[in-house]
Formats: C-alpha cells, structure tokens, sequence
C-alpha cells in the first residue's frame, strides 16, 4: 500500500513537469528573427523644391537576424522613401552602439537610390541606432534631412 501510495505521490509531482517539457517541445520551432522594426518616425527633409512640393520623407529599418543574408548578431539596416516625390539621389548614414557589449560604429548605406542597405556586424544585444544623411532632388542643392533614431534587438 505504502508502494502505492509514493508511486502516485512521483506521477502527481511528475506529470506536470513531464507535460510543459513535451509540450514546449512542441511548441519550438526553428529561431526567427523579429520583423524589420522601424526607426522613428519617417525623416523630413524641407527646403528642397521638387515637381512644386517642398518636401520629402525617407524611412528607415533595421532587420536582425537570422534571416537570409542576415546572421545572428547582424542588423541590416535600411532606407527607402516613405512618400513622393522621390528624391533624385541621397546618402544615408547609420551611427550605432550596442548598449550591452560597448560595440559601436558608423556605416554609409549602399546599393541604388532610393533603396539602400547594409548589413552590420553589432553583436548580440540592445542596439540605438541613428540614421541621418543628405538628399538631393535634381535641381535643387543637396539638402540635409533630420536624424531618426531606433532601438533594436539583436
């Protein structure tokens, strides 16, 4: 009877252990990263006159990995116009720091306007973010657009 008893006593304790572990097995898939997470708010840029608007916006985002192209401990970061008129040509820079490891750094993005990215070894980590640069939209002089600033995880 006493055998009976502590047998019970182990599958009462047991079970409920025995079922998170079975179920959080499951449950786990293959690690994914978060989805692109925005900077702040798009960035104005005033002052450049443009087919009669005065104005232009640019987003940007940041991707960690891992996804395709994107290792663990890299962000990708990205800009794109946000609303017409699209400017002719730009330069976006990105500054960055890893608030948990001290890495830092800061990267001109590449590839062909208005679309432009790099990817970035940060580390493992919380990571601010700022993204500011010049646009130029045809006839007018290059004007300089308003920082925005993000946090990520990586």
């Amino acid at each position: 009877m006493r055998a009976l008893r502590t047998t019970r006593m182990i599958l009462t304790l047991a079970a409920p252990a025995a079922t998170a572990a079975l179920i959080g097995g499951l449950m786990a898939g293959p690690a994914t990263a978060l989805p692109p997470h925005p900077f702040g708010l798009p960035v104005l840029t005033i002052g450049c006159p443009n087919q009669g608007s005065l104005m232009s916006l640019t987003a940007a985002t940041g991707q960690s990995g891992p996804e395709p192209g994107i290792a663990p401990g890299e962000i990708r970061f990205q800009s794109f116009p946000a609303a017409p008129p699209i400017p002719a040509a730009g330069q976006v820079t990105v500054a960055w720091l890893n608030t948990t490891t001290g890495q830092s750094g800061i990267v001109d993005l590449e590839g062909k306007y208005p679309y432009l990215s790099k990817t970035v070894r940060t580390g493992h980590g919380e990571v601010i973010a700022t993204a500011f640069g010049s646009i130029n939209l045809g006839s007018a002089p290059i004007c300089s657009n308003s920082p925005s600033t993000g946090t990520f995880i990586v």
